[in-house]
């Protein structure tokens, strides 16, 4: 049986999106973000998951790369635009090396050290240099902009490195993430010649949309013509996760069970207390080890010691014993979808290996489909990642 038939409310009813979170949230999240409907969808990202073809799955590895990278252009023939984060959402259009060079060494923040100033100088060189080889491997007629994550090529810090026949590189200094390719292989030798890699995620129709806005893109091999620059496209898993189905016909039975406790509770809290207080406390749980453990005592135990206002913490209390058992449930689903989420993560890193692997991973994603989902794209990050 398809979520729509159990789920309880029409579609006129339904509720207004809400930017909340990020560009990928965490399904677990949907909870408290959408309520009812939200956690119904999240359900239903499970149960289409689990019953994909394989050579037609939707879940793709999560790459942990840096920097980002954007590049593309406005017009066929037209000049290459290129930029870092900083760049794409401050509208800095980096035509030149030289533009990108003065853009973020002396217009994205004042470093607090001289040795800051020094590497935030290498890194706007090194940066600005990107764009001679991605303009090469650019096609003139192509129109719009790409969003990639640098693997290697950027940081002299962070080098590919040859060991027992297989390139590592570990491109964010922040994670433990790293990533390896048999060196014999037909990836391989591209990247013994490469100057730079990047994998690519999506598709941008102009310069600095919002990243909730990237359109999912497969085929990158158009700018794969240039031997100094890879541009890795998705991998996709190999099949649907093997994970028994029943838990998830069972989430949505209690949703549906106590979808009016639920929603009573969470329609009193505001969008901004959803995003300024349920989302850090989940962040918090997470980090802290005790998402298994959550209760109401430790959510406003939390929320004393954060010093949440006495007026917010006044209106919540007031939402809990409106709707007795409503945070309760939150709380309740939140767990279980967090939980199923590691059961499909531990089914796929059962699968074998693809041609680029990781270690200490960060797990995987779902775009949206527009279709189907109203609420956005998630990310299926195991519990025991940590940065």
């Amino acid at each position: 049986m398809l979520l729509r038939e159990l789920f309880l409310r029409e579609a006129p009813e339904a509720k207004k999106a809400v930017d909340y979170g990020r560009a990928f949230n965490h399904p677990e999240h949907l909870v408290f973000f959408y309520g009812v409907e939200g956690t119904l969808e999240a359900l239903q990202h499970f149960q289409e998951i689990v019953t994909e073809k394989p050579g037609k799955t939707s879940v793709r590895k999560k790459w942990d790369g840096n920097p980002q990278v954007y590049w593309g252009r406005e017009k066929k023939n037209g000049p290459l635009i290129l930029a870092g984060h900083n760049g794409w959402a401050r509208g800095a259009k980096g035509t030149t090396q030289e533009e990108i060079y003065d853009f973020i060494a002396n217009q994205s923040g004042k470093p607090a050290t001289p040795e800051q100033a020094k590497e935030r100088n290498l890194f706007a060189r090194n940066f600005a240099n990107l764009y001679p080889l991605f303009d090469a491997a650019t096609p003139k007629d192509f129109v719009g902009f790409v969003y990639a994550d640098n693997l290697f090529g950027v940081d002299p810090a962070n080098p590919k490195s040859l060991k027992d026949n297989v390139y590592t590189f570990c491109p964010n200094p922040k994670s433990k993430t790293c990533y390896h390719v048999d060196a014999s292989s037909e990836l391989g030798q591209r990247v013994a010649t490469a100057q730079v890699m990047v994998v690519g995620h999506g598709y941008f129709p102009e310069f600095g949309m919002p990243d909730k806005l990237q359109q999912p893109m497969d085929d990158f091999s158009q700018f794969n013509t240039t031997p100094g620059l890879i541009v890795q496209g998705p991998i996709y898993v190999s099949q649907a996760p093997a994970v028994d189905t029943k838990p998830i016909t069972d989430l949505i039975a209690y949703t549906n069970k106590y979808a009016e406790v639920i929603d009573g509770f969470l329609d009193g809290i505001s969008p901004q207390d959803k995003n300024g207080i349920f989302y850090p406390f989940a962040n918090y749980l997470n980090k802290s080890g005790q998402f298994n453990n959550v209760s109401g005592k430790v959510f406003l135990d939390w929320l004393t010691q954060k010093g949440v206002s006495k007026n917010k913490q006044q209106n919540i209390i007031n939402q809990i014993q409106a709707h007795p058992g409503g945070l309760d449930a939150v709380f309740h689903l939140m767990v279980q979808i967090r939980n199923m989420k590691d059961l499909m993560d531990d089914a796929i890193k059962q699968q074998g290996r693809p041609e680029i692997w990781d270690t200490h991973g960060e797990g995987h994603v779902r775009y949206a489909d527009p279709k189907k989902h109203k609420f956005g794209n998630i990310k299926i990050v195991p519990t025991t990642w940590t940065p």
